[in-house]
Formats: C-alpha cells, structure tokens, sequence
C-alpha cells in the first residue's frame, strides 16, 4: 500500500497522477496518516513532504524507531545534496523533487518496492564526486570481477568514478550514451554491481 502524505492538494493530485496503477491511499494530515499505518496488515510505502516538519530529522528518528517497517520517500521542492546526505541515515528509502515527472516517481517508487534506494542522478554524482580516498584498495572479489572488464568498460567505470554523467563519457569517448549505457549495463552484469555509486565504490 502506498499512503500519500501531504496537506496540499496540488501536490497529491501530482503523485496520483503517477500511480493510477497502485494500490493508494490519501492522508490529509498526520492522525489520518498514524490511523492508516496503525491499521494496515501489509506492505507500506509513505510518500512525505519535507516542508510540513520544522525538524524532519527529529521526526524520522522517531517514526522509524515506532514504525521500521515502513518504508519514506520523502520529498522537497528544492532537495539538496548536503541535505539528502544527513537524511540518508535516518532510513528514507528516497530522495527527491516533489514534483518530478511520473516516470521518474514511478521509476522510484519501484525501485524502494524492490528494496532499493532511489537518489536523483545529480545527488548521486555528487555523491561519486565526494568519494576522498583517491586509490581506494580493493576486496579480492570486486578485484576479481573488475578483473573480468574489457578495456572498453574499463575505460568507461573510471570516468563514471570521475564523477562524469553518460553525455560526458559519450562526448569524451567519441561513442554514443546509448552504447555508454550498453558497456555500463554490461559492467554491472559482469561484476554483480547494482548502480552507479556502488560501482564508483569499488574502484
């Protein structure tokens, strides 16, 4: 069950127009959205606005505390990375703009159902971008596995830990995103690797 938590109407009406083809249902304020919760025998996903909490960190280390099974994509309209990053602690599955297009909620929404992490994509560059340790050592298996890379996809994972986005890789390779995105789907089937910024991780 997906609840959708928001005192706005402009903003609920987005995130239905999003997921016509999921089971939902709307809380107006906070008892409704606590009633719900405490009701349900399933599955819970809790779509919540970052603005109508004055600390939002105090009430995630609570409701996660009551409530652990239940799942936060939390939303802002102006989400940042410095504030994404002290968020990611406190259990959000996800991270992003509330008014993002629907094929990006529901690209998100199915990511936290297959229990993943959904991070917009400048949050995860920035994540890459701060990694410090410039020649991280590696375990022997992601050695093993990187091991098995051509020199192409190698090529291409270490631009990636650069921090440069696939337009970038492409304009400095010579090739096409689309093949960028090929060699990239290939390295993470070679090396077992889920995303970006675990494969970034491991280099």
């Amino acid at each position: 069950m997906i609840l959708l938590y928001s005192p706005r109407s402009e903003v609920i009406n987005h995130w239905i127009g999003a997921f016509m083809d999921f089971k939902m249902a709307i809380c107006e304020n906070e008892d409704e959205m606590y009633s719900k919760i405490d009701t349900l025998d399933e599955e819970i996903i809790l779509l919540l606005e970052h603005r109508q909490y004055h600390s939002i960190e105090d009430f995630l280390s609570l409701f996660q505390t009551t409530y652990p099974a239940v799942k936060i994509m939390l939303f802002s309209n102006k989400p940042s990375y410095e504030q994404g990053y002290q968020l990611l602690p406190l259990g959000i599955k996800a991270y992003a703009n509330t008014y993002m297009a629907h094929v990006h909620l529901c690209d998100a929404l199915n990511a936290v159902l297959a229990g993943n992490v959904w991070l917009y994509p400048e949050f995860i560059q920035m994540m890459i971008h701060s990694l410090s340790t410039p020649h991280p050592t590696l375990h022997s298996n992601d050695a093993m596995s990187l091991y098995h890379l051509s020199t192409r996809e190698m090529e291409i994972a270490t631009l990636l830990k650069k921090g440069l986005s696939n337009k970038e890789i492409a304009e400095l390779t010579g090739i096409s995103e689309r093949t960028v995105k090929a060699h990239l789907s290939s390295v993470y089937e070679k090396t077992g690797i889920k995303d970006r910024l675990a494969l970034a991780l491991a280099l």
